[in-house]
């Protein structure tokens, strides 16, 4: 089943100001880390039945994961194992791999689904701003009917296969940027808006609207939505679906 919805996203629908609602995507939105879910997808496709390819590939991120490095460090070794892939064969899986997840139960995190449903019935203009890259976020945004996708960007060659490098990072201080992008763009006071975000990361986004809301029990948020009185909802799974582990 594919969510719509039901008024045109961004009309005037009980308020006379445009209202944004903006949204972290893997871990926020979705219960996986979605670049990760692909590779896993991709590596099955070339013959990896075990998963032991994609252990051997994973498991050096999950360590430079643990000693604390930067989740851009994190994702700039992920960008180096896809050197040489043609962006646009990636894209092409990326579609596959997202139809394949919606037949079997895409982990979609009930509470945050229902905010994003909710505000589209409100007629509230919907950006998802992610750490992730287009090709996995695409999809799923599609699907759901969101507004605009601001995100990390690879870097392409002449000939559009992937470098290994990041053109645009989006973590951090560069989500703020980008809450000022699309604030910018629909004519909107912070004030009126709305995030949710389930990461450290996701604080610059939050702390830019009028109506931050943090998913899941990250204790580092959930400790400073208490300081700050933010409302906190739970990263429970729609019915029938699994967390995909990264």
């Amino acid at each position: 089943m594919t969510f719509v919805p039901s008024v045109p996203s961004g009309s005037a629908t009980g308020h006379s100001r445009p209202v944004v609602a903006f949204f972290d995507a893997d871990e926020t939105l979705i219960a996986m880390k979605t670049p990760f879910s692909l590779l896993r997808h991709r590596l099955r496709r070339q013959g990896d039945l075990t998963g032991a390819e994609y252990e051997r590939l994973v498991e050096p991120l999950r360590r430079l994961a643990s000693m604390g490095v930067t989740p851009v460090e994190v994702v700039s070794k992920f960008y180096e194992l896809h050197a040489g892939v043609p962006w646009d064969d990636l894209v092409t899986e990326a579609r596959q791999w997202y139809a394949e997840l919606r037949e079997t139960g895409a982990p979609f995190i009930e509470p945050t689904l229902a905010r994003l449903r909710r505000h589209q019935r409100a007629g509230h203009h919907t950006v998802v701003i992610s750490g992730s890259w287009p090709a996995t976020l695409h999809p799923i945004t599609d699907d759901l009917g969101v507004d605009l996708v601001l995100c990390t960007e690879p870097e392409l060659d002449a000939d559009r296969r992937l470098t290994g490098a990041i053109r645009h990072a989006m973590f951090g201080p560069a989500k703020a940027d980008a809450v000022r992008q699309a604030l910018e763009k629909f004519g909107a006071d912070p004030a009126d808006c709305h995030a949710y975000g389930d990461d450290p990361g996701d604080l610059t986004m939050l702390e830019m609207v009028g109506h931050p809301t943090v998913i899941g029990a990250n204790p580092r948020m959930t400790a400073h939505a208490r300081r700050r009185g933010w409302p906190v909802l739970p990263a429970t799974l729609v019915a029938g679906t699994r967390r995909q582990p990264v």
